[in-house]
């Protein structure tokens, strides 16, 4: 004999395994992108300090 808590525990387990994963990836979809337009910004090699030998 199954009892009552048992199925209802795993109905809940059941709907938070598709419930969760979809969740995650629908606010993965929703997360703005950064804007794609801005000039990249080439860094300097930091200089040499010291002795030049």
């Amino acid at each position: 004999m199954k009892r009552p808590h048992r199925s209802t525990h795993a109905r809940i387990w059941s709907i938070l395994g598709w419930a969760l994963p979809l969740a995650l990836l629908a606010l993965l979809a929703l997360k703005q992108t950064p804007p794609n337009d801005r000039p990249a910004v080439l860094l300097k090699a930091p200089e040499a300090q010291g002795s030049s030998q």
